[in-house]
């Protein structure tokens, strides 16, 4: 694997650049170890620097003992006393106009080249770690699915049903949610990204859409089933087997070599054939981490070739309005043949 520090190299390199400057702090993160809600790197191969507010001195000071990152008190101040000028490579995605020309009136003396899809997929690949704790929330996830299966009543609102899955993850280890739950009851399936009503209660025969993650150190885990609560129709049951279908050539297909949008064409092919494209609306799926979506995205129009260590989801759906929806996410580790699926709960059609 190639390290973070030798992709950032190489991509001076490219440019013929001095410094990579990284102004989004998940990226920091990635790039350093430091967490915080405020931080700024400015990186060479022979200088490393470290900014940050009041808030986080103490774990900042400790951290760059530990690092090798230095942690000058002052960003503009330390640009001066250290002669820092030359070709900079930006986040241009991470940082606003006014602070932009902050940094070109501060740095008259050096070149401001934009590069942030660059500099992000520096992060596209997971380190072992990383991927370990992704597998871990994962495994919360799971293991707390199968446990609020048990708890659906009827009667229950989908916000209700939300809120007790979220408890449960907590129970079981997950720090949060790596973002708001979605629990859906019948026709409002049909919502790809619907909100929980408080109003809409369980009923039987309902199908029921769970979309949701957890979180570990940071580290989002993300998956969705579909299930019916009792006996459900032959329509929901076709197109549960069709979607489980896509989802498993969309499975098949990932690879370190592969093109993304390739990925998400064999999906989308595939239920062209079944003429179903129409209620398929969304990408195939995206990457995770730290954020529940990062990049490189599962669709049409990402190229991405994809890497080993890549954590990405695969995740189609079909949803008939005003009737229900249906989609199977799972998390899946790009690897060199092929991939390794972390979310383990069952696939097979559930009528609880």
């Amino acid at each position: 694997m190639t390290t973070r520090f030798e992709k950032a190299n190489n991509l001076l390199k490219k440019h013929k650049a001095d410094y990579l400057l990284i102004t989004d702090c998940i990226s920091a993160r990635y790039f350093s170890g430091f967490s915080s809600s405020n931080v700024i790197l400015l990186y060479s191969p022979k200088k490393k620097f470290l900014f940050t507010d009041f808030r986080y001195k103490t774990a900042a000071d400790i951290f760059c003992k530990e690092s090798g990152w230095q942690k000058p008190d002052a960003c503009f101040k330390c640009f001066a006393e250290n002669n820092i000028n030359g070709k900079i490579l930006f986040q241009d995605d991470f940082l606003s106009v006014s602070e932009f020309e902050s940094f070109k009136k501060k740095l008259k003396n050096s070149e401001l080249i934009p590069a942030g899809i660059e500099i992000n997929a520096v992060f596209y690949e997971k380190t072992e770690e990383e991927i370990k704790l992704i597998k871990r929330a994962a495994q919360i996830a799971d293991l707390s699915f199968s446990q609020w299966q048990k708890e659906l009543n009827a009667g229950m609102s989908e916000f209700e049903a939300a809120r007790n899955l979220d408890v449960i993850c907590l129970k079981n280890g997950s720090e949060k949610a790596a973002f708001d739950t979605i629990v859906l009851f019948g026709e409002n399936a049909a919502l790809p990204h619907g909100v929980p009503s408080r109003e809409r209660k369980l009923k039987d025969g309902d199908v029921v859409l769970c979309d949701f993650g957890c979180v570990v150190d940071g580290f989002c885990s993300d998956m969705t089933r579909t299930i019916s609560f009792g006996k459900s129709e032959v329509q929901l049951k076709n197109v549960y087997s069709v979607v489980l279908e896509a989802q498993i050539i969309g499975i098949e297909n990932v690879k370190a070599g592969a093109k993304a949008s390739d990925v998400d064409k064999k999906v989308r092919d595939f239920l062209t054939d079944k003429n179903f494209v129409s209620e398929f609306g969304h990408g195939t799926g995206h990457s995770v981490g730290l954020r529940i979506h990062e990049k490189p995205a599962i669709n049409k129009k990402d190229e991405t070739i994809l890497e080993t260590g890549m954590a990405i989801t695969i995740e189609p759906g079909v949803y008939i309005p005003n009737n229900f929806g249906v989609r199977i996410e799972d998390m899946v580790i790009v690897t060199e043949n092929g991939c390794e699926i972390i979310t383990k709960t069952t696939k097979n059609f559930v009528e609880i």
